[in-house]
């Protein structure tokens, strides 16, 4: 019962039902204050119309007041182009009476004299007067006449009492009619809203049985183009993301398992050689031997725990770096290859130094391992932007494989062929960490033969006039333009 009443179902039905209440009471209630005053004017009208016709008759004398008889058909006995509708109307209908001094009184008018309140009042065609015309139960017309008589009020008065039994009516019939029509719009908005949410609880209940093991499967996406739809679309978005990012997940610890297998395999098996023959063994070679290993593991091992750090939104501290000083420092150490820092000139970017460190590194131990004798290193700032290059003279990247290489744990054949210790995360941790830093890293083509590694990066006054996480689709178009 709870869940069932904070529902959005039960909430909607709730609130349209109260909106509509309020509006329909009010439309109701004005409607009666309408229809009275629409009958009480029309009362009032009639009453103005009569009284204006008596008036013209007494006040020009034709007729006496005293004198003053019903004919057979109900009306006054007199002549002139009057409405005799309005005026039969009228005159049925209502109490008309004048009061005032009258000069003449010849026998039997008298008789049909009777007193209201302190006054002389004279009830005109053999009617009655009630005693309570002024207790605001009648709609009364008055207008002073000057008769040859003398000068007299005139006045016609009809009582509310229908208008009162008609409005009364419309009255018991919309206190029927409004709560049954409130009911009926409850009904109605809790029929539809239920069909409206049948596709959110459908969505619900498929998102309820997808686990981990089953995101290949989708919510059911309901026919048309409204919000509903577009959620479910969405969500089917989302489980295509999460399903790639399982799958790459998968994909890395499986790699990742690989790769660290093979240097903690290596090193067991230097240490399991030696102690076969611990006499006759090169202890010294043997140590190098795991010392390299172990430098190759703890290589491997740093490269995953940065990509996860990136990945996961781990803030890094973010400072000015000199990207010159970072390459001649990654760049200076012992190498068989020629190295070309000729073209290196001065560049500065915002980021996290270390992260800097690695990028660079990485484009450089790739370049030494597949040159054949000459790696050259370029540096230019321009237009807002620091481009570092780094060529090689090797067998360069085929088009094909230019965007296969930044893949984790992805290695060209080439590649495998040589006893390299590469373990294919750096140029994936590469493309990352530039990206992360709003920039951007491909490959073509070298002069020299081989492969050119490009990596373009903001400028560190860039930084002062837009949000270093903005990121590297929005500065690549704006580099463009």
């Amino acid at each position: 019962m709870l869940r069932l009443l904070g529902s959005v179902r039960f909430r909607l039905t709730l609130i349209v039902s109260l909106v509509f209440a309020a509006f329909i009471t009010v439309g109701a209630y004005g409607l009666v204050r309408q229809v009275n005053a629409a009958l009480v004017n029309d009362i009032q009208v009639r009453n103005d119309t009569v009284t204006a016709a008596l008036s013209r008759v007494l006040q020009s004398g034709a007729v006496a007041p005293e004198s003053l008889a019903l004919s057979s058909d109900g009306l006054p006995n007199v002549e002139g182009g009057f409405d005799l509708d309005v005026l039969r109307e009228g005159i049925q209908g209502s109490y008309i009476f004048v009061t005032g001094q009258v000069v003449s009184r010849q026998a039997g008018v008298w008789s049909r004299l009777r007193p209201i309140a302190d006054s002389t009042a004279t009830s005109l065609f053999g009617k009655a007067l009630p005693a309570d015309l002024s207790s605001g139960g009648y709609v009364v017309s008055q207008a002073m006449v000057d008769t040859p008589s003398g000068r007299l009020e005139l006045n016609v008065a009809s009582s509310l009492r229908d208008v009162r039994l008609t409005v009364s009516r419309v009255t018991n019939a919309l206190l029927i009619a409004t709560p049954a029509l409130v009911l009926m719009v409850g009904i109605l908005t809790w029929l539809i809203v239920g069909r409206a949410l049948r596709p959110v609880e459908a969505i619900t209940t498929r998102v309820q049985e997808i686990s981990g093991s089953t995101l290949h499967e989708r919510v059911p996406v309901p026919s048309g183009d409204d919000e509903v739809s577009g959620l479910a679309r969405t969500m089917n978005a989302m489980l295509d993301r999460l399903e790639a990012s399982a799958d790459r997940q998968k994909r890395f610890m499986s790699d990742a398992s690989h790769e660290l297998r093979s240097p903690v395999a290596s090193i067991r098996l230097q240490l399991e050689t030696a102690l076969l023959a611990p006499g006759n063994t090169d202890w010294e070679q043997v140590a190098r031997t795991v010392l390299q290993e172990d430098t190759r593991l703890a290589s491997l091992v740093d490269n995953m725990l940065t990509l996860a750090r990136i990945e996961e939104g781990v803030e890094r501290p973010i400072v000015e770096v000199d990207l010159d000083e970072v390459i001649f420092d990654q760049t200076s150490r012992p190498t068989e290859r020629t190295i070309d820092r000729s073209q290196v000139g001065a560049g500065r970017v915002m980021g996290v130094a270390a992260e800097m460190a690695s990028v660079v590194r990485n484009l450089f131990d790739n370049a030494v391992r597949h040159a054949r004798s000459t790696v050259a290193i370029a540096l230019v700032s321009r237009d807002g932007w620091v481009c570092f290059s780094v060529d090689d003279d090797g067998p360069g990247v085929a088009e094909a494989d230019r965007e296969r290489i930044f893949e984790r744990f992805a290695r060209l054949q080439e590649g495998r062929a040589r006893d390299s210790g590469g373990s294919g995360l750096g140029l994936a941790l590469t493309r990352r960490i530039v990206e992360a830093h709003g920039g951007t890293v491909t490959v073509a083509q070298s002069a020299l033969g081989g492969a050119r590694f490009m990596v373009d990066l903001p400028a560190a006054e860039e930084h002062s006039t837009t949000s270093w996480r903005e990121g590297p689709r929005a500065r690549l178009r704006r580099k463009t333009t």
